[in-house]
């Protein structure tokens, strides 16, 4: 197929968020056997005026779309996230292009309303959305003309491509990598899990809060490759299957990964494959049981890495996608098969 695939690519970024999900969608597409055609809506609003402002620019990155799909003829619109488009685009593609299907995906939680706005405009054009949030709030973008389904984080066995399980020496033992945003509840978790670490002489680092710097791009690569565990911890971990896409860029990469027992998490990544915990200070007694039993963090790493390149490798998400958006009947047991509402 054809497929115009309009996200925010970040082209203003020069390669340092590589490793994010539009990129990944596009590789698993062609990896699939499709033409991929991308648009960057953001940046390509930004040329669309003098002052290289996105929201100015908007109007004229709408006008590139209709003119891209007249000249393409897609079989597929995927649009991801790209808040700034305009419902009235879709509207028109479906009208003088009916046989194109418009599907759409989201990374973000859907437990923040505030933020849902423009997928409730474009969903009375879309025939899939694909989201990484299960359950309720997902069955609430459920129209009858549409289907919704969940789709898991997204990795790429040639971006996540280290195997920390197999180092002979690593640096540090334990990271965690996010910023926090006004959250007291996670500001506190993490400021005990450092008190913790510290007793129990764990060498840890954080990066990008509590005044460190954040890494992106090959740094973080970098970071990476000198450790041996990681922290997989959003701002809110009791919404069905969410996780932000940390978790594949830590076990895809080989660490041995903590993560709190997120609802029917379980379905993606069983205990043998990441290590669970109830509180802050479980986890400080687990990260130091498994900095001194090497080879049974070696295992459960290895495990977590395994899972994360078969089943959660682009070209089989995107193949998923693609099954559900045009309701054919789906090639294989995927995990979260359940969470398909059509």
């Amino acid at each position: 197929m054809k497929i115009l695939h309009i996200a925010n690519f970040g082209f203003n970024k020069q390669g340092t968020h590589f490793y994010c999900t539009d990129r990944k969608i596009s590789a698993g597409l062609i990896e699939n056997g499709h033409f991929v055609y991308d648009f960057s809506f953001r940046d390509m609003a930004r040329m669309g005026t003098v002052f290289k402002t996105k929201k100015l620019g908007a109007k004229w990155a709408n006008k590139e779309i209709l003119k891209i799909v007249e000249n393409l003829r897609p079989d597929l619109v995927l649009v991801g996230h790209s808040d700034l488009m305009s419902p009235d685009v879709l509207a028109q593609i479906k009208e003088k292009y009916p046989q194109t299907k418009i599907a759409f995906w989201y990374v973000d939680p859907l437990y923040l309303e505030h933020k849902l706005g423009f997928i409730h405009d474009f969903s009375p054009y879309l025939d899939a959305i694909f989201c990484t949030t299960g359950g309720q709030f997902l069955q609430k973008l459920k129209k009858p003309h549409n289907v919704v389904a969940y789709m898991p984080n997204i990795g790429h066995k040639n971006v996540e491509c280290l195997k920390q399980f197999d180092a002979d020496k690593t640096e540090q033992s334990f990271i965690f990598c996010g910023i926090i945003y006004k959250e007291p509840v996670r500001e506190k978790f993490l400021a005990d899990l450092a008190d913790q670490l510290k007793i129990n002489q764990i060498q840890y680092q954080y990066y990008g809060c509590f005044g460190q710097p954040s890494v992106y791009g090959h740094q973080y690569y970098d970071v990476l490759a000198k450790t041996r565990m990681g922290l997989n911890y959003s701002r809110n971990n009791e919404v069905t299957l969410y996780s932000s896409d940390r978790i594949v860029q830590l076990t895809g990469n080989g660490l041995l990964t903590f993560s709190p027992r997120i609802p029917d998490f379980e379905k993606l990544y069983t205990a043998e494959e990441i290590v669970y915990f109830d509180d802050q200070f479980d986890l400080a007694n687990k990260i130091k049981f498994y900095e001194e039993h090497p080879e049974q963090a070696r295992q459960i790493a290895e495990a977590g890495w395994r899972k994360t390149q078969q089943s959660f490798g682009a070209k089989r998400i995107t193949k998923f996608m693609l099954e559900v958006t045009f309701g054919l009947e789906l090639s294989e047991s995927y995990e979260w098969s359940h969470e398909v509402y059509a």
